[in-house]
């Protein structure tokens, strides 16, 4: 069985380039397609894609859906989902390229797909309540800032729950991308990780919690003024590792002038924050969703789209669909709701009521 096909790995990275520059698709997301490939060449002993049809398809589907995790367990559906996804896009471009049109069957791309239940299934997700604003007020309370470090990471904490920016645009952005009289922050995506690299400006919601945007506004203070962090410095530095001499280990000492590589260490500190505080672990994208929820029960329509735009979406729906599902408990709870509001008024005649405006219209 052959380990290699050049043919098959010649046209790949033509579909490699055509998803990166072509699409425009992020290197993470091709990364992924090609796993799915390598994956299919796997099963057909790298045969010729000119080989593919309608019973390859098939068979690869049937074998697929009966592969192990490195747990033991079967694959997940939405596992199987994506790799079908990016295999009947893939086969779906080779169908139409010049040397393969006459030699790939293209009405066996249908066929790379899971059926309407599964696909059901497969989309579905377990319910992710984000943390309430008490619980995250507690998980900063409980955070030290006795070392500058400690004090970098109670500032993430805090610079997440007033801005709701991605933690991949947290970690790239740079002290010069903070307008502090403004109270803004200016997600520039020629070097800020935005999500599809939208240029994004960001109003601090001092308030939700003024506690969490005064001890951004001190980090900046002491960012500046005691770590002489200057413009073009990350907002927050990773952590310095050196060797030290006396215990001939790496250890944490301080603060570097690098970015973070990835967006792992806000991660930890999310942990670290809630675990101090005896909380369930909550990841840094929820408060997002935390923020939505304040501002579906605070706010009126034109101050949602305002947040909406502050957090990156373009249309409010966006924000509602992504983050303004209820639970079961809310939405139980509002529909008991309804009707309560006001209930004394609904037996008061009309002309009592207008009488009444009237009357304090004139004062």
């Amino acid at each position: 069985m052959s380990e290699f096909n050049m043919r098959n790995e010649l046209v790949k990275k033509q579909y490699e380039d055509a998803l990166l520059h072509g699409k425009h698709r992020d290197p993470k997301t091709v990364q992924s397609v090609w796993r799915s490939i390598n994956q299919f060449e796997d099963f057909t002993g790298h045969a010729d894609f000119r080989t593919f049809d309608a019973e390859q398809a098939k068979t690869f589907k049937a074998w697929l859906e009966e592969q192990t995790n490195a747990k033991g367990a079967l694959l997940s559906l939405s596992t199987v989902r994506a790799t079908l996804n990016n295999l009947r896009e893939f086969f779906a471009w080779l169908a139409i390229h010049p040397h393969y049109i006459r030699r790939v069957d293209g009405r066996a791309v249908q066929y790379l797909q899971l059926s309407d239940n599964a696909n059901r299934a497969a989309r579905a997700s377990r319910e992710k309540v984000p943390p309430s604003l008490g619980e995250l007020a507690q998980a900063l309370e409980s955070m030290p800032a006795g070392t500058e470090i400690e004090q970098r990471d109670r500032a993430v904490f805090a610079f997440m729950i007033v801005t709701g920016v991605r933690d991949a645009a947290l970690i790239s952005l740079k002290i010069k991308d903070i307008d502090v009289a403004r109270r803004t922050v200016w997600q520039d995506p020629r070097h800020v990780r935005t999500k599809r690299r939208k240029a994004i400006l960001t109003r601090f919601l001092r308030q939700i919690m003024p506690q969490a945007e005064d001890l951004v506004l001190a980090w900046l203070a002491f960012a500046t003024d005691t770590l002489q962090l200057g413009p073009d410095d990350p907002l927050f530095p990773k952590t310095r590792v050196a060797l030290n001499p006396e215990t001939m280990s790496f250890e944490a000492q301080g603060l570097s002038r690098e970015h973070w590589a990835d967006a792992q260490p806000v991660r930890e500190i999310f942990r670290a924050a809630f675990q101090a505080a005896e909380l369930p672990y909550y990841n840094p994208h929820l408060i997002r969703k935390t923020i939505c929820k304040w501002a579906l029960k605070q706010c009126t329509q034109r101050e949602f789209k305002a947040i909406s735009q502050n957090i990156g979406h373009e249309h409010a729906m966006t924000t509602y669909n992504a983050y303004g599902q209820l639970t079961v408990d809310e939405q139980l709870e509002i529909i008991d709701g309804i009707g309560d509001t006001d209930a004394e008024l609904h037996d008061v005649p009309l002309e009592a009521i207008l009488a009444e405006i009237t009357r304090r219209s004139g004062k």
